[in-house]
């Protein structure tokens, strides 16, 4: 069973840190769920678009999933494809095609 965490906030709004412990907690459970950006969400993992929040940086709290096995960070993109340069972690992109397939298949889907 696969839990999609969809991002679709900017990384200032409250939601988005609420994902984001979200998805660091299933982690921290070994749950290892898939992390999806897309919308105003792209901007959590992309270079020079890190949030502070009571002084915790939020692309540094992503970068402790480096310590579990959860899956590749999928961002959903039709027009503009950002380079891989401008991610901070490894990517795979996808279209939205692409994610409703995934998401028929998915146990869970939780969106901030």
């Amino acid at each position: 069973m696969t839990i999609y965490v969809i991002q679709t906030q900017a990384a200032e709004s409250p939601a988005s840190w609420h994902g984001q412990a979200m998805y660091l907690a299933l982690a921290t459970m070994e749950l290892n769920p898939q992390l999806v950006l897309m919308g105003d969400g792209l901007t959590h993992l992309q270079q020079g678009h890190d949030a502070l929040h009571n002084e915790r940086s939020l692309q540094k709290r992503y970068a402790l999933l480096d310590l579990y096995e959860c899956p590749t960070p999928l961002v959903v993109t039709e027009a503009h494809e950002p380079a891989p340069s401008e991610w901070v972690v490894p990517v795979a992109q996808l279209n939205h095609t692409e994610l409703a397939a995934r998401l028929a298949c998915a146990g869970k889907v939780l969106r901030f």
